[in-house]
């Protein structure tokens, strides 16, 4: 952080549209093990809070008058997408976390691979044909983002 700011900020949430509110939910709570905070309905669309591992996911159904629009092109690259590219999960053993989530399901859309030295990656399709990222991160890389000013 910058010395002459008076604010941290710190991240609070990401949110998620989609089209199905339960299967949604669904989907996080078995492959991420996601916990329900909260569940209502706002403004007429329903809404609910997951946490998962710390970090906080709103998702809320799209109403009748909203239309969710995919992707204008086809996903050619992982990372080709309006808004969000990705977002992601870090694990100590991307390994395990690969077999955990294939047991129960996951779709890959890229298999564990390196993408710099000591940052190995593997990404899944979400509920909504969203990109999950799941990362492992070695301690000494780790170590150099903390030296980053």
């Amino acid at each position: 952080m910058q010395k002459n700011w008076r604010v941290e900020f710190k991240f609070g949430h990401v949110h998620i549209k989609c089209h199905d509110l339960d299967s949604t939910k669904k989907f996080y709570e078995e492959m991420f093990n996601a916990n329900l905070l909260f569940e209502e309905e706002v403004r007429n669309a329903r809404i609910a809070m997951m946490e998962i591992g710390g970090t906080y996911i709103h998702l809320s159904e799209a109403g009748p008058e909203e239309d969710l629009e995919p992707s204008k092109q086809p996903r050619g690259k992982v990372w080709i997408r309006y808004g969000i590219g990705h977002f992601g999960f870090r694990v100590k053993d991307l390994d395990e976390a690969v077999r955990e989530l294939k047991t129960r399901g996951a779709e890959f859309i890229q298999e564990p691979r390196d993408i710099r030295e000591g940052v190995r990656v593997a990404f899944i399709r979400g509920p909504e044909d969203d990109v999950i990222e799941i990362s492992e991160r070695s301690e000494s890389f780790e170590k150099m983002l903390l030296r980053k000013p």
